[in-house]
């Protein structure tokens, strides 16, 4: 903890010196948490707030930023390269895993803490506040609302998120001492209290209907913004229950199509690209036993939000580094933490990136022994062909299980066991199976 302070007393003295600066926040609560924090800290800077909105590129912020120092909040890790390329100077406050270390970068995860459930974008931005005066302990519950937003109090507040609890309870700007999901805190933009995690549900709608700015002038104390903000959460709500009722009415497909698949991918045209992370996590009560990838049109693509329980993540699933390694085989990009993860392909790469997810989940499966099998065919009939009789034939023994995808021409058959007799019978038949096949032109198998 002592070395993520220090760290953050650097970013403190980059963003003291700062004059002009531009914070691009993360589209969600914590983002947008993260983006107000660093502004109300540094009052004698001149700084603007961003926020991102899907499909925008580093290209284009570095065009919004030019004359300005940058500032990431709750976003960068993963692009930590393509940043350094881009911009002479900079600063990223995240929490996201990180694809590198960088001396322009503040990251939980540098110092051995758990960025996805011991602290959130906004409670990084928090730390580095704090480091740059003590009276931005008064920030502690902006900090905390971003935190309800990343869920974290599903792990128990503990480590540093635990000590901006103790900040705000000290300063009073958190009332109560019990679970702080029901605590209360006062805002500036109502005379009332308010229970944070309804405050972080309340941004979250915004930055869902592509009214971030709304939740940014509601935080900044504008109560005319916040009458805004509940009416558009309020319609978010009504918005909400639609979709997950049109996904309720195809439930016995949805688990049909999704039977070769190691998540269920789900998409129909009734799924609105701001709301398919929430919609993904509360389909989770209903598809409980694999993790849920809501898939929905976007004018760039494909957008896809995953989540998954704990149940899954002891198996091995870590859906940032799947979607990740996915969306970018298939000429998108995607990432996250091992609960919940996104990612944008185009969409004639659909189809490619529902297989190479399962192709790269099936790889973290803890099982024993693991193999899969890639057939090269002809064209995409051949392939379906293909896959439909594996998949038929191939039933799941007690200790075996196989997974037979299609994707263009190409076919991934993949197999898992735990009994060394039963696995090599099974890889066995498989191969002596598709090597006489007609219309398969190459087959290689890989043990993982």
């Amino acid at each position: 903890m002592n070395h993520f302070l220090a760290r953050c007393e650097e970013a403190a003295q980059i963003l003291r010196g700062a004059e002009k600066v531009t914070v691009f926040g993360h589209r969600d609560a914590d983002g947008i948490c993260a983006a107000i924090i660093v502004k109300e800290a540094f009052p004698s800077a001149d700084i603007t707030v961003r926020i991102i909105r899907h499909g925008t590129t580093l290209s284009q912020i570095a065009e919004e930023s030019v004359g300005t120092f940058p500032v990431f909040v709750d976003y960068g890790s993963s692009e930590v390269d393509a940043i350094s390329e881009l911009f002479d100077d900079f600063l990223i406050l995240d929490h996201h895993p990180m694809s590198r270390d960088n001396d322009r970068l503040v990251n939980p995860w540098q110092h051995g803490i758990d960025g996805t459930r011991e602290l959130s974008g906004a409670g990084v931005a928090y730390f580095v506040a704090r480091a740059a005066h003590d009276r931005n302990r008064s920030l502690a519950h902006i900090a905390l609302v971003g935190a309800m937003g990343d869920k974290l109090y599903l792990s128990g507040l503990k480590g540093p998120t635990a000590e901006i609890v103790r900040d705000g309870r000290s300063t009073g700007v958190v009332a109560g001492d019990g679970p702080l999901e029901l605590e209360s805190a006062s805002f500036a933009f109502t005379d009332t209290s308010l229970s944070l995690l309804n405050v972080a549900e309340i941004i979250d709608a915004c930055a869902s209907v592509n009214s971030p700015h709304v939740a940014v002038e509601m935080l900044l104390g504008d109560k005319d913004a916040y009458a805004r903000a509940l009416a558009i959460h309020e319609d978010y709500t009504g918005r909400l229950g639609r979709q997950l009722a049109v996904i309720d009415a195809h439930r016995e497909s949805i688990i049909e199509d999704n039977a070769q698949h190691l998540a269920y991918f789900i998409y129909c045209d009734a799924l609105e690209p701001g709301f398919s992370g929430v919609v993904a996590e509360r389909l989770l009560d209903t598809f409980y036993d694999k993790p849920v990838i809501v898939l929905s049109n976007a004018p760039y693509g494909i957008k896809a939000s995953a989540r998954a329980t704990p149940s899954h993540l002891a198996t091995g699933t870590d859906l940032g580094s799947a979607l990740s390694r996915a969306a970018q085989e298939c000429h998108g990009k995607g990432g996250g933490h091992d609960v919940a993860a996104g990612a944008m392909v185009p969409r004639e790469q659909l189809e490619a990136f529902k297989a190479r997810a399962t192709y790269h989940l099936f790889g973290q499966n803890k099982a024993h022994l693991k193999v899969a099998i890639e057939v090269e065919s002809t064209d995409g009939a051949t392939a379906a062909a293909v896959a439909s009789s594996i998949a038929v034939d191939n039933e799941r023994f007690r200790t075996t299980e196989s997974y037979t995808i299609a994707a263009g021409s190409t076919v991934y058959v993949l197999v898992s066991s735990e009994d060394v007799g039963t696995f090599k019978n099974t890889v066995d038949d498989l191969l002596a199976c598709l090597s006489s096949g007609k219309g398969i032109t190459s087959l290689q198998s890989k043990e993982l």
